[in-house]
């Protein structure tokens, strides 16, 4: 984790994130004359969420490089995005949030956006769940800053990003002309050794913002257009059997009929191992089981995020050896093993008997093991359980035969044998351009072009327009709202209840005061950035903001909450200090290079940490939160003593929250996004070019005796009785 510096857009800086963005560009670019660029289309293990991140990190890319025009005096770049899906999407809204000098024209060739998932009521998408047990990965929300979602049906993810969409192409921070094409039946790269390509299709236009049909526009119409840029978004491939895994259908639904029916699941991946869990787990679902088999074994939970890590990092390393040595171990772990496998027992369905047809291999050792194994982790441990509980019944052979020979009939057969990667990009590119890519797949199942699904952007970099260089030309109403990242609504809540209690015994201290405002920002890691993120619009009496700047974030060491967060104190304007000092202070902590300058009347300034205890923290920082507040009033001023007792009013409110249990909440879980620590570098002295404009107070902040995250969101994890 780092702690980024304010003012990191130095020449040097600028430099080094060109490059980075060069680099990241090659793993995308399929061609250069024209430029094509893909979108996880050759990776594997793909998931909404982690298609998302390539999205963003190629429109960030594009950016960085000088690729794309930003200045309005510029040409605009005519940018064509195949595929209406959440990748087509994510980097289209990408560009309009950051005001790229483009057009964007998107081709769907089904009827509407997100088509495949549209109506999907029978699957779960959860963004993080693939990353279990990793740190964070119990999180519901997949905490982007642009197209957000949490965890649901989905058909109602559809819906979330729909209305994200929405938002962005009803009110772009600039004008970006965008098209939508739904229904192309034909769409097809022309070939032309030349920097710009042209692009034929007949389909239907739609209004962008929907998807739905302009009843002023005709039905279908041919066209063609020349375009700088192409993006392909068209998922990876069209699934090999006949049945669509996101159509709906009663798989893990109790049976209606007498007898128990018998199912055959054909395949290797995690699409046929999440149809065989749903056939013979009853009320199955992918976050519910794991919460229910794991929580409360904690040391269970420590040793499989080991074995997960080894799993990734070692080719070599087979998941059923190790599942089968933990289980027999003894050891605390092994016992927990032991006793999540007896809890799955009583799990079972006995309406069904399933036999699971792998393609390639003979046994469940050698298809959870190094070779074979194309499933995630969380997937094979509970095929490994659900094998030592005699759940399903393993077979090999073509699906005709096992099928004749355990007298499996239509429709109980369940095909799951991926996807064609190559076919659709064939479709759409000439030869000339297709035929690199299908040597490149035959040789190594295109490596080069194997994309990373970490973040490569900054923390805040969508909440503003223009290139990273260009922040500091915003004036200061742009930047006061700029530079915000996802905020979950009972955070929000909680952060202004806080800050209001906060206000309000402030008040009564100082009942002639006419100008105080507080604000509560809490201390969050985005990829591998430690940044401070109001948490709530300002609260309190006198002129307050007029836009909203919840959300926004902040660098670790930015202005007076960033020196409250390293020295782990509270830290107030000195007594008496001049207001040319104070803008001295600011501009040596470099508040205006993350936000607007300081408001020229303000006399005082207060920042306050609430600490978590040193030796057992929630990383990445003892820090939680902290405390902002200012006031313009002459004069104002508190006392050490009054600090102290602010400190106390403060820990109470937290740790009133902190203790708030899940029965109570209900459906909000706070939840922490890193793990516990117990060691930690010591805090930091008080920058000495702020001495004697900015103090230390004497009193000690606010301490928790728990650890604790500002993170509350919703959930819709219920877990089933016992």
């Amino acid at each position: 984790m780092t702690v980024r510096a304010a003012g990191s857009s130095a020449d040097a800086s600028v430099s080094d994130d060109r490059a980075r963005a060069e680099s990241l560009l090659k793993q995308h670019q399929l061609a250069d004359r024209p430029q094509i660029f893909s979108i996880g289309n050759f990776d594997d293990r793909v998931t909404v969420l982690t298609q998302q991140r390539r999205a963003l990190n190629l429109a960030w890319a594009l950016i960085e490089s000088g690729r794309l025009p930003m200045e309005a005096a510029q040409k605009r770049s005519r940018i064509a995005v195949l595929g209406g899906g959440f990748a087509g999407l994510t980097f289209a809204a990408a560009l309009i949030k950051k005001g790229c000098q483009c057009s964007i024209k998107i081709f769907e060739e089904r009827d509407t956006l997100l088509p495949l998932q549209q109506g999907s009521d029978t699957r779960w998408l959860h963004p993080h769940i693939y990353d279990w047990p990793a740190e964070g990965s119990e999180a519901g929300s997949a905490a982007l800053p642009i197209l957000n979602w949490t965890a649901a049906r989905a058909s109602d993810v559809v819906v979330q990003v729909l209305a994200a969409w929405h938002d962005v192409v009803r009110d772009p921070p600039q004008k970006v002309p965008i098209q939508l094409w739904c229904n192309t039946r034909h769409l097809q790269l022309r070939d032309q050794d030349k920097d710009v390509a042209l692009i034929e299709w007949v389909g239907e236009r739609r209004y962008p913002q929907s998807g739905r049909a302009n009843p002023r526009a005709p039905e279908a119409q041919g066209q063609s257009a020349l375009f700088d840029i192409i993006v392909v978004a068209v998922g990876f491939g069209t699934e090999n059997s006949a049945r669509s895994y996101w159509r709906n259908e009663v798989l893990a639904q109790p049976g209606l009929e007498q007898h128990a029916s018998t199912y055959l699941v054909s395949g290797q991946g995690d699409g046929a191992m999440i149809d065989l869990l749903r056939l013979k787990i009853s009320q199955f679902r992918q976050d519910r089981i794991l919460s229910e088999l794991f929580g409360g074994r904690p040391e269970l939970v420590d040793e499989l995020r080991t074995l997960r890590k080894r799993f990734l990092e070692d080719s070599d390393f087979s998941l059923y050896e190790a599942f089968d040595e933990l289980i027999g171990s003894g050891t605390p772990a092994g016992r927990q093993m032991s006793a999540a496998r007896d809890a799955l027992v009583q799990r079972l369905r006995r309406d069904t008997h399933v036999v699971l047809q792998t393609l390639h291999v003979r046994s469940i050792g050698e298809l959870l093991g190094p070779d074979i194994l194309k499933t995630s982790f969380q997937n094979a441990l509970l095929v490994y359980l659900l094998y030592r509980c005699g759940g399903f019944t393993p077979a090999c052979g073509k699906t005709e035969e096992v099928a004749k020979r355990f007298n499996i009939t239509e429709p109980f057969i369940v095909r799951r044998h991926g996807t064609d990667r190559l076919s659709q990009l064939q479709r759409l590119l000439p030869d000339r351009l297709f035929g690199p890519i299908e040597q490149a797949w035959e040789a190594d199942r295109c490596m080069a072009w194997r994309q990373p699904s970490e973040a490569a952007f900054p923390g805040g970099y969508f909440g503003y327009p223009g290139r990273v260089s260009e922040y500091r030309k915003l004036g200061n109403a742009a930047r006061a709202v700029a530079r915000k990242e996802y905020l979950p609504g009972p955070t929000a809540l909680l952060a202004a209840s806080v800050a209001g209690a906060i206000a309000g015994h402030l008040l009564a201290l100082k009942p002639r005061t006419s100008h105080l405002r507080l604000t509560i920002h809490r201390v969050i890691d985005i990829h591998g950035e430690v940044l401070l993120q109001q948490a709530c619009n300002y609260v309190g009496v006198g002129p307050l903001d007029k836009e909203p700047t919840i959300a926004r974030t902040f660098p670790a060491d930015n202005a007076t909450i960033g020196q409250a967060y390293r020295t782990r104190r509270t830290v107030r304007s000195a007594p008496k200090v001049a207001r040319r000092d104070l803008d001295r202070a600011m501009k040596r902590l470099k508040l205006d290079d993350a936000s607007r300058e300081m408001a020229k009347d303000v006399q005082f300034v207060a920042a306050m940490p609430i600490l978590q205890p040193e030796d057992c923290y929630y990383a990445p920082s003892p820090v939680c939160a902290i405390l902002y507040f200012d006031s313009r009033d002459d004069g104002f001023n508190l006392s050490e003593q009054q600090l102290a007792k602010l400190g106390e009013v403060l820990r109470r409110a937290v740790d009133a929250a902190r203790s708030a249990s899940k029965a109570v909440l209900h459906r909000i879980e706070n939840t922490a996004l890193l793990g516990i620590r117990s060691a930690t570098d010591p805090a930091e002295p008080l920058d000495p070019g702020v001495s004697g404009k900015l103090a230390l107070v004497e009193a000690t902040p606010p301490a928790l005796d728990r650890p604790f995250v500002l993170n509350f969101d919703h959930s819709d994890l219920t877990p089933l009785a016992n």
